[in-house]
């Protein structure tokens, strides 16, 4: 059975129409009737109906038509396979991040890794944490770092680095008076800005604000962002307060632009995790760059 009558049938069907299908599909019509006809004969059953309007499935030909698409999909699907491993020969590596990786830690590493070995072409895709993980379960990408651990056994998991939960206010007097200190009460009371749901830090946050006692559904969260870069960029501008990475607010901090304010009785620390799906065979590249990132993360101050 060829792929190509398949193509034709389906494409009869989606179509309706054996003149359709044959100007979409780049084929002649008498092409397509003898690819349906070819698969009718080797099936040995009729698959197609016509009428003088159009053209429909016949029982068995719905019968056929699910198991036709699944054909064509895994056929798809072998391509797209394929294609991944003629870029892992080409010395291309794909990886998902989480957001605070992407914009805190992948681009000085880029710096360290050409120093080690320049012969490596990243494709970067930056995403929340559960991005990360389903991009790793569809094998999209042979690495990935994001804040959590997926339940999946397909999926290899160890601790990249570690970094912790801090909450940045405007630098303005009214913070400034606080010495640092600020009361739960008063948290109460301020603007947040916050991650989206699916984000490492969004869960991480969430952790931390119940053993503050804090109610998070009736804390005022005015706005959602995508990335912990847009979250900072805010505060910067005096929109609010928000729990952020530490590792993200960093910057920030240290040019004065936010205030940072800990919580020393409370588990705010957090976890980045290196992952791999272990139904993919990684290339070396890929291997080498894995290596590299535990080097750089074990020898940096992130």
């Amino acid at each position: 059975m060829r792929l190509e009558y398949i193509r034709s049938f389906i494409g009869v069907v989606n179509y309706k129409s054996f003149s359709l299908a044959a100007k979409y599909l780049y084929l002649s019509q008498p092409t397509i009737s003898t690819h349906i006809k070819q698969l009718e004969a080797e099936l040995g059953v009729q698959l197609l109906v016509r009428s003088t309007k159009d053209v429909i499935l016949s029982d068995e030909g719905k019968i056929f038509y699910p198991y036709a698409i699944q054909l064509m999909e895994t056929e798809n699907q072998a391509l797209r396979r394929l294609n991944r491993c003629e870029e892992d020969t080409r010395g291309v590596v794909k990886l998902a991040l989480s957001s605070v990786p992407a914009y805190y830690m992948f681009p000085q590493f880029l710096v360290y890794h050409k120093v080690k070995n320049g012969n490596v072409n990243f494709r970067v895709s930056e995403g929340d944490s559960g991005d990360v993980l389903q991009k790793l379960l569809d094998c999209d990408v042979e690495i990935g770092i994001g804040g959590l651990e997926c339940g999946s056994d397909k999926i290899y998991s160890e601790v990249l680095f570690e970094d912790e939960i801090v909450l940045i206010t405007p630098n303005v007097p009214k913070y400034q008076n606080m010495n640092g200190c600020i009361a739960v009460e008063q948290l109460r009371k301020e603007r947040f800005i916050t991650r989206e749901l699916g984000s490492g830090t969004k869960m991480a946050v969430e952790n931390l604000e119940q053993e503050l006692k804090l109610n998070v559904q009736k804390l005022n969260v005015f706005a959602q962002f995508e990335s912990s870069e847009m979250v900072r960029r805010a505060v910067e501008a005096g929109a609010g307060v928000a729990f952020i990475s530490k590792t993200a607010a960093r910057e920030s901090v240290e040019k004065q632009k936010v205030l940072e304010f800990s919580f020393q009785n409370c588990s705010s620390k957090r976890r980045f995790y290196l992952m791999y799906n272990k139904e993919r065979i990684l290339s070396p590249m890929a291997e080498g760059v894995m290596q590299c990132l535990r080097e750089y993360c074990a020898g940096k101050k992130l």
